[in-house]
């Protein structure tokens, strides 16, 4: 799934920052997931998932990753439209924590 999302989020224009952010969130949350599941733990706490994966794999995305959750909950539960300023400093530490995540999934299928 967060393979065919990451696909489906480059289709969405930049006039349309909000919808970008929240298809990033959801990847990585689905990358959190399975590598949490593939540990041998469930949760379904957002903020489980990102302690758990700060904790035990790399810190130094949980300050993007908490950003990226709390900008999902004012899109998806305010109906916020965030701007694209957010994604123009932080686009490419998040393309780079996606493609990470996934080689690290991907990893620990084999």
């Amino acid at each position: 799934m967060a393979q065919e999302r990451l696909e489906l989020a480059k289709t969405i224009p930049s006039s349309q920052p909000y919808l970008i952010i929240e298809a990033y969130y959801e990847i990585i949350k689905e990358l959190l997931t399975a590598i949490m599941y593939i540990d041998g733990y469930k949760t379904l706490s957002h903020v489980q998932l990102i302690d758990f994966f700060s904790n035990n794999y790399e810190n130094k995305w949980k300050w993007l990753m908490n950003e990226l959750r709390k900008l999902r909950v004012s899109i998806v539960y305010s109906g916020k439209r965030i701007s694209g300023e957010f994604l123009v400093n932080h686009g490419d530490r998040i393309n780079e924590m996606i493609i990470q995540l996934l080689r690290l999934v991907e990893g620990k299928l084999k």
